[in-house]
């Protein structure tokens, strides 16, 4: 997995970075002239100024921003976090370091979340004493919930001690050094070159100034994309976590005509009654595998979990089956 990732990202980073460089350099031709108006030129500029200053902000705010709020979150979770006892349902070993004598393992855990509401919940973790079998199926441990739910992680294991990887930090430190002196460079060496005394007016759309901005403001919507979409869903875990739980009325299944991997995607139109007595309808989509899809309930109750201050957004925990 850590391979895959890595590939993908420097196979992105030539697109980026050297790709636009290398195509304008053996496509374009050296003019003594401007190639744009004043106010093109300008306008080139400020847009590009506008990506980069983006694309910064974004890795400074995902390297290190994120990463420190996260810390502080889970500091906050051992200080004021509410206790509750959650059952392990369900094992599963990942990968074993015979060297560091560590597990890699997935537990799914049965607790109440912060409304009372008993709901399932599944973990990836790194079981640094396996051999005291603390996560084996029928076992209790500890957790703490994170009263402030809007923040991220909703829940940590009781005990749980976070650190900084050094070296992971030193990467994204170099790689954010790295890519400020890239920008800096990229205007300083091609205005040197280019300008001829005429100010940006050498600046168009193909420019690596600007061009290398675009790819990199594609590759970041391109990631947010599969984030969002193959990885976890936040607006998902915090009705989990802070939901209230209702018996839903089947109105209508049906496939909204979109696959993930070959897995079609379920749209559920249910109507209940929230904790105040008052009607709601409501839809959730869902991607459900193929083997599962003709168990799928087209009609009946179904439970469901919303938001209390948002009705209409719900998830279904648990899929029943006919």
């Amino acid at each position: 997995m850590k391979f895959m990732m890595t590939f993908w990202a420097l196979y992105m980073l030539f697109f980026c970075i050297p790709f636009p460089i290398l195509i304008y350099m053996t496509t374009s031709e050296t003019f003594m002239e401007p190639r744009n108006s004043l106010m093109v030129s300008y306008i080139y500029l400020v847009i590009s100024l506008i990506i980069w200053l983006y694309v910064i902000v974004f890795l400074v705010n995902n390297l290190f921003v994120k990463t420190l709020k996260a810390k502080t979150t889970i500091s906050n979770i051992v200080s004021n976090g509410i206790s509750r006892d959650a059952k392990i349902i369900d094992y599963k070993l990942i990968k074993y370091n015979a060297k560091s004598n560590i597990n890699l393992i997935q537990i799914v855990l049965s607790f109440q979340n912060l409304r009372n509401i008993l709901i399932e919940h599944e973990m990836i973790f790194h079981d640094i004493k396996p051999q005291e079998k603390r996560f084996i199926i029928g076992n209790t441990v500890k957790v703490l919930l994170n009263p402030n739910i809007p923040q991220e992680p909703y829940f940590i294991l009781a005990g749980q001690k976070t650190k900084f990887n050094s070296v992971g930090m030193v990467l994204r430190i170099f790689f954010t050094i790295f890519m400020i002196a890239y920008v800096i460079g990229l205007y300083y060496y091609f205005y040197t070159k280019e300008s001829f005394d005429f100010g940006w007016r050498f600046l168009t759309f193909m420019h690596p100034i600007l061009f290398s901005g675009i790819m990199f403001l594609l590759t970041i919507f391109v990631y947010q994309i599969i984030i969002g979409k193959f990885f976890k869903n936040n607006k998902e875990e915090r009705i989990l976590f802070s939901g209230r739980n209702a018996d839903a009325e089947i109105i209508n299944v049906s496939q909204t005509g979109v696959t993930v991997n070959n897995q079609p995607q379920i749209i559920f139109q249910v109507s209940f009654k929230d904790f105040r007595g008052r009607e709601h309808i409501a839809v959730y989509k869902k991607i459900i595998d193929l083997l599962h899809l003709a168990s799928i309930p087209k009609e009946g109750k179904i439970e469901i979990m919303y938001d209390e201050n948002s009705p209409q957004k719900i998830i279904i925990p648990r899929m029943p089956k006919v």
